[in-house]
């Protein structure tokens, strides 16, 4: 006997089938309603953006121009900030008291001349900690067409394979929506509906059931404000993207690339872009940068680290298969070959095949197959290409590694460089000792832009040796294309050495041994002997109490051992030499999905290039760093593309021990490093020479420490 079924439960399995269809039919041409909304928005964001900055200006800026104009009548009319005056025209403010029309139009000229640089310099940051109205209705926004259009292409494919599929089941199921219409139905009709409602249960189920994109596509109505915020902070760089693609009025974008020519820089401007094998969006200044990447061929991408110059290359290697090219190459530092793998997979529909050592299989599929092998440099000596073997693409990060042409790697990698017309060399730091090697890794690249730096790098002023440059070199600055960063609060923790820590600093000064004296205080055989740990313990606490996670750096092992002690539980896995890279992304997944106050453990080496760690907003050195790259590249594991949260950066520092002379020679690299780079010609170049002429500075360092020290025991025994 056939089993009659649940007519309601018929007739609501219909209606959701229609529901389900209606909002399928719907997402196709949803997405300029939800742009719309971003800019309603976004325009509120950015007005109540402005009058805060605006009114947080006394009136007394205006007197700052030495122009005459006296504030006290503005004072007596109850105006008190710059937002007010902004919302005056000439002719109110030429009507109050005491002010005449010339002292109008030096007060109304003033005001919009402050305006307009404000209005350039305004931070767009989205509030999601301590939110605004406006920062919630503008997340709100974002979220649902953030969401949306990582979901519209299947929303499109779901409705396409199941439109007409929907209308059928629905139609055949009628008969099982009533008794009256059961019961007059034939037998055939009755077995085709209670088939067409089994169906449909499945169809719900199996498409368009929990974790479906249309799932995902329809709960962004239901999602709270606490759920939008916390997808804002582990998306923010998408969020940002969508700002800058479809709010145009909020001039996000960065300034035009100056160095270039005019006419190189409209060729680049128009260089056909097809992004269909891209996941991601990208910002304007990365899309600028893929366009110079492909138009130049072989270049050197030297954007500030944090700034994406990884799915800038990805992108590169995206748009150049779309265009019909197929096997690419990148070559990058063991440490990172995993997160390559994982960034290339993350971010677009490009296969990867990973060739580590000499994995002649791994090669040999890669060559078959296409799209992008990853190796590192010491795979590529083993490298057996076939001599008529060509590929299209070579991108090389952390280029730097091949600046000596008399080293292996960098043998190596020239033989590949004969290999393929593009090239894309890449690092944040690529001038990190002097001009010669810039110079030579040009020369790798555009041989005849080398030939020409040779010629005029003693000579040049900055902006003509920019200009020669740029047709092969591209960086960019934080500070210059993300106004939505937030900031970089960078403090030095002073400590105070009790009695035993001197002591002991004293005998390591002593021995002349750079590495035990720069481990002052960490030498303590318990943490809570030493000032330096103490510090940290309530850096750390404090950091937790702010519901922030933290990166506790060093140079050495057993400082980091003590720090682990010290820490206990609320640490991960010390990331370390010997911790494999595919283990070290696996130890950052694992921070990242950590409670607020975990502490993430690494030396400086290991842990401070190629991991995108934005979970963390709370960094601490142990000790003063070498160079100011390896400080800046551990930076900038956390201060990037994407971080919501300010970055506090904290120094330890032990009072009147090496520390602070390492401090001020770090500065003043920093500052000829950053002089060179984006300002001047032989700045690093003359500090090298001085460095030579001088000797080496950390033994020079060292002997000056000894010596002040033995001064200071000479004038104590006289006491």
């Amino acid at each position: 006997m056939q089993t009659k079924p649940d007519h309601r439960e018929s007739k609501n399995l219909i209606d959701r089938a229609h529901e389900i269809d209606k909002r399928l039919r719907e997402s196709i041409d949803a997405q300029r309603g939800e742009i719309a909304a971003v800019r309603r928005a976004a325009d509120t964001f950015y007005t109540e953006k402005l009058k805060a900055a605006l009114e947080a200006m006394d009136i007394e800026m205006l007197s700052q121009g030495k122009q005459g104009i006296r504030v006290s009548y503005l004072r007596n009319a109850g105006i008190d900030n710059l937002f007010q005056l902004s919302k005056m025209s000439r002719t109110r403010i030429e009507a109050l008291d005491g002010i005449g029309a010339q002292g109008a139009k030096k007060i109304w000229e003033t005001t919009e001349k402050i305006v307009a640089n404000t209005k350039e310099k305004l931070s767009l940051r989205i509030q999601a900690d301590e939110p605004c109205e406006a920062d919630d209705v503008l997340i709100s926004a974002l979220f649902v067409l953030v969401l949306h259009e990582s979901l519209r292409t299947s929303m499109k494919q779901l409705y396409k394979e199941n439109h007409s599929l929907l209308l059928d089941k629905t139609r055949a199921a009628k008969t099982a929506t009533s008794g009256l219409k059961w019961m007059f139905a034939s037998k055939g009709k009755r077995d085709s509906a209670s088939k067409a409602v089994y169906e449909l249960e499945q169809l719900m189920e199996e498409r368009f059931g929990a974790g479906s994109p249309y799932h995902l596509y329809v709960s962004t109505e239901t999602a709270d404000i606490t759920e939008r915020r916390a997808h804002f902070r582990e998306n923010a760089a998408a969020y940002y993207s969508a700002l800058e693609t479809y709010c145009k009025q909020l001039n996000m974008e960065e300034a035009q690339q100056s160095d270039l020519s005019p006419e190189l820089l409209n060729d680049i401007e128009a260089q056909a872009l097809d992004l269909k094998y891209m996941k991601a969006t990208l910002r304007s200044y990365q899309t600028f940068g893929v366009k110079y990447a492909i138009h130049q061929q072989r270049t050197l991408l030297g954007d500030e680290m944090g700034l994406g110059k990884t799915i800038q290359a990805i992108a590169v290697m995206a748009a150049l298969k779309a265009a019909g090219k197929h096997h690419f190459m990148v070559v990058c530092p063991a440490s990172v070959l995993i997160n390559w793998c994982r960034e290339i997979e993350k971010h677009s529909q490009l296969e990867v095949t990973k060739i580590h050592g000499g994995d002649e299989e791994a090669l040999l599929t890669w060559r078959s197959n296409g799209d992008v092998a990853v190796t590192t440099y010491e795979s590529i000596s083993n490298f057996a290409l076939p001599e008529r073997f060509t590929f299209d693409m070579l991108v090389v990060d952390e280029a730097h590694y091949v600046k000596n042409p008399q080293a292996q790697r960098t043998v190596a990698m020239r033989r590949l460089l004969d290999k393929t017309e593009g090239v894309l060399y890449m690092s944040g730091t690529p001038l990190v000792n002097n001009v010669d090697e810039m110079c030579f890794l040009v020369s790798c690249l555009q041989p005849t832009i080398a030939q020409q730096l040779e010629e005029v790098k003693n000579i040049s002023t900055a902006e003509q040796f920019r200009q020669e440059l740029a047709p092969v070199y591209l960086r960019r600055v934080r500070a210059d294309v993300l106004k939505e960063l937030p900031d970089l609060i960078e403090k030095e923790q002073w400590c105070v050495l009790s009695s035993a820590e001197q002591s002991m600093y004293r005998e390591a000064v002593a021995s002349g041994n750079l590495m035990a004296i720069r481990q002052v205080s960490w030498q303590m055989e318990k943490p809570e002997d030493s000032s330096k740990a103490m510090r940290l313990l309530e850096i750390c606490n404090d950091a937790k109490e702010q519901g922030r996670k933290i990166i506790v750096f060093s140079f050495f092992r057993n400082t980091l051992e003590k720090v682990h002690a010290l820490l206990g539980d609320r640490c991960l896995e010390t990331i370390s030499g010997d911790i494999s890279p595919a283990r070290r992304q696996e130890i950052v997944d694992e921070f990242n999905q950590a409670e607020s106050g975990a502490v993430l453990v690494s030396q400086v080496q290991a842990g401070g290039t190629g991991l995108n760690i934005q979970a963390a907003s709370v960094i601490v050195f142990c000790e003063p760093q070498l160079t100011p790259a390896i400080e800046n590249q551990a930076v900038s594991r956390a201060y990037r593309m994407g971080q919501t949260r300010d970055v506090l950066v904290h120094r330890l520092l032990a009072d009147e021990t090496i520390d602070e002379r390492m401090l001020e020679i770090l500065s003043k690299k920093q500052e000829a490093f950053d002089h060179f780079a984006d300002e001047s010609v032989i700045g690093e170049n003359q500090l090298e020479v001085q460095e030579a002429a001088e000797g080496s500075w950390v033994t020079k360092m060292v002997r000056e420490e000894q010596e002040r020290l033995y001064q200071q025991s000479e004038i104590d025994e006289k006491k």
